[in-house]
C-alpha cells in the first residue's frame, strides 16, 4: 500500500490514483531577493493596514510578483519536525474527510512524513463526496463505538460541539502542553472557534473566505461595474436578466452551510456578529429585529431574480459549469473552489473577485471568514498518539506551507516572508494574494448549538423554497433554542 491511499465516493475499496504536486508548477518565476522583498512588503502592509488589536490574527498577503526567473529554486524554509512518538510496527491511520481536492496535499505531506520519519505509518484517507455524507458516516461509526476513523475532519461550531461533548473526540491539551510552539502556529481566533469547555478540540488545516467570483469580460461587455451596494447589485441583476444571463449562480444544494451563508452575510454586514453568538448560546432571542432582518434578506435574495433558477438543486460542480460557460456573470462561493473554477474556465476567461456589496447604506462589505477543514482524534482510536503526530505533520509549520502552496487557500496561522516567496513560485494565480488580503476582514459563519444549527439550516432552506416567511422561520429557530435550554458547554 502507498503511504497514503485515498478512497473517494464509489464502491468500497476503490482508490484514487496517486496525485503528486506538479513539478512544472513548482518552477521558479522570481528571484529570491525580489520574492523576499515582496514578502516583506506584504508583512508590512498587513501590519499597518489593520488596527493594532487585530495584528496578531491578521493574514499575510501581498501583490503577486512579476520578475525574472531566479538563479535557484526556493525551498520550504520551515523545519519539518520529527515526531515524538513513532510506530513500532506497520500501522494504518484512518482519516475521514469531506473535501476531495485536499487529498493531494494531505497525501504529499503524509508520504514525506513516512519517508523522512516513520516508515511504519500509512495514512489512509477516505474523502466523502461532501460534508453531509461524511457527517452521516462519522455519526454511524461513533454510534457503533468504532475505533475507525482515527482522525476525523470536523467543522467548527455544532459539529465540533456534538462530537466532543458526547465523548467522541480527544482534545489537544496534552499535545499543546508538550509542544507549545505547535499551538503558537495557529491564528488565535481560529483556535477560539474550536475551543469547547476550555479545551481546543480540533485544529484547522487552512482558513478561507466566501466572496463573489465574477466574469470580467461579461461585466465589460454590458457596461457593468463591480457593485458597491445591494442596490447596485439589484440594478446589475436587472441588466443581466434582460440579456438572458443569470446574475449569480449559487450552489445552495452543496451542503448544509450554503443555505445559511446569505443569513451570515447580512448579519456580518450590519455588525450583528455578537448578537448572533449570543442568540446561538441562548442569551438573546433569535426573533431580535436584526436577526429577523437577516432572514428577510435571505428571502429577498431568493425571490429577487438574482440567483440562477433552481438554487436548491445546484451543487458546486453544476455551479462551476454554469459560470465557466458564461451562463451566469457571478458565482457566490468560497475560496476553496478557486482551483476547481480555474480548471473549468476556457482559455482567456478573465476571472475576478470582490466582497459581497454593502447590505445596508453606509455599511461595510461583508466577507465571511472561518477555518476550513479541521482535524480531531477519535476518542476510541487504537493509536491516538500516532494520530496526533500525523495531524501535527499536516497542520504544523512545514505542513501548512505545503498544504496552502498546493491548494491556494489561506494558511492556518502566520507564515514568514520566505514562506510566501516559496509559495509564490508555484501559485501563479493572482487571486491568491487577493484572498489573503480579504481574510482578516472576515466575519463569523459558525453556529455552536447543534439543534439550533439544524433548525437554522432547515429554516433557510424553506426560505429558498418559498415555503415559510422569515418571521415564521426565526420563531421556529427561537423555539428550538429555548427547548435546548441552558447550554451545557462553553465556547471560546
Amino acid at each position: 500500500m502507498s503511504a497514503a491511499s485515498a478512497r473517494l465516493s464509489g464502491p468500497p475499496g476503490t482508490t484514487m490514483s496517486d496525485e503528486r504536486f506538479d513539478s512544472q508548477d513548482s518552477r521558479s518565476t522570481i528571484s529570491r531577493r525580489a520574492a523576499l522583498r515582496v514578502g516583506l512588503a506584504s508583512l508590512a502592509a498587513a501590519s499597518t493596514a489593520l488596527p493594532a488589536a487585530r495584528r496578531a490574527v491578521a493574514q499575510i498577503g501581498g501583490a503577486q510578483p512579476q520578475a525574472p526567473a531566479p538563479a535557484r529554486e526556493l525551498q520550504n524554509p520551515a523545519e519539518f519536525k520529527p515526531p515524538r512518538v513513532k510506530a513500532s510496527a506497520p500501522t494504518t491511520i484512518s482519516f475521514w474527510q469531506y473535501v476531495g481536492f485536499h487529498v493531494s496535499a494531505q497525501k504529499f505531506i503524509a508520504e514525506e512524513y513516512k519517508k523522512r520519519f516513520d516508515p511504519n505509518v500509512t495514512l489512509e484517507i477516505t474523502a466523502y463526496p461532501g460534508l453531509n455524507e461524511q457527517r452521516v458516516a462519522v455519526k454511524a461509526a461513533l454510534a457503533a463505538q468504532s475505533h475507525v476513523p482515527d482522525i476525523i475532519a470536523v467543522e467548527p461550531g455544532a459539529y465540533a460541539v456534538d462530537v466532543y461533548t458526547n465523548g467522541n473526540a480527544l482534545d489537544f491539551t496534552k499535545v499543546f502542553a508538550a509542544d507549545p510552539e505547535f499551538q503558537r502556529g495557529f491564528w488565535p481566533n481560529a483556535l477560539e472557534l474550536l475551543t469547547i469547555n476550555g479545551a481546543v478540540v480540533s485544529v484547522p488545516a487552512v482558513t478561507n473566505t466566501v466572496i463573489v467570483y465574477y466574469n470580467k469580460a461579461l461585466f465589460s461587455q454590458h457596461g457593468i461595474e463591480v457593485p458597491q451596494t445591494l442596490e447596485d447589485l439589484k440594478k446589475i441583476g436587472a441588466v443581466l436578466n434582460a440579456k438572458g444571463i443569470a446574475p449569480i449562480v449559487y450552489p445552495a444544494a452543496q451542503d448544509r452551510n450554503f443555505p445559511i451563508f446569505p443569513f451570515y452575510t447580512y448579519a456580518g454586514g450590519i455588525k450583528a456578529d455578537k448578537l448572533l453568538r449570543e442568540a446561538d448560546l441562548g442569551r438573546k432571542p433569535w426573533t431580535s429585529p436584526e436577526l429577523v432582518a437577516a432572514a428577510e434578506f435571505v428571502d429577498m435574495m431568493a425571490k429577487s431574480g438574482l440567483y440562477a433558477k433552481g438554487s436548491l438543486g445546484i451543487k458546486e460542480p453544476d455551479a462551476i459549469s454554469i459560470f465557466a460557460g458564461g451562463k451566469s456573470a457571478m458565482f457566490w462561493g468560497g475560496q476553496w473552489m478557486r482551483r476547481s473554477i480555474r480548471a473549468a474556465l476556457p482559455p482567456g476567461f478573465d476571472l475576478g473577485i470582490f466582497p459581497f456589496p454593502a447590505v445596508v447604506p453606509g455599511g461595510g462589505k461583508p466577507v465571511l471568514s472561518s477555518v476550513g477543514i479541521t482535524l480531531t482524534v477519535n476518542a476510541r482510536s487504537k493509536q491516538p498518539d500516532l494520530a496526533f503526530e500525523m495531524i501535527k505533520a499536516i497542520t504544523g509549520s512545514w505542513g501548512k506551507i505545503e498544504y496552502t502552496r498546493n491548494l491556494g487557500l489561506s494558511p492556518n496561522g502566520p507564515i514568514s516572508a520566505e514562506a510566501i516567496a516559496y509559495q509564490m513560485q508555484s501559485l501563479k494565480d493572482p487571486l491568491y494574494p487577493e484572498f489573503l488580503k480579504l481574510q482578516p476582514t472576515g466575519t463569523t459563519r459558525v453556529i455552536f448549538t447543534p439543534p439550533v444549527e439544524e433548525a437554522l439550516t432547515q429554516g433557510m432552506q424553506s426560505l429558498f423554497a418559498g415555503q415559510k416567511t422569515p418571521k415564521a422561520v426565526m420563531e421556529a429557530v427561537e423555539a428550538v433554542s429555548q427547548k435546548a435550554g441552558i447550554r451545557k458547554f462553553k465556547v471560546g
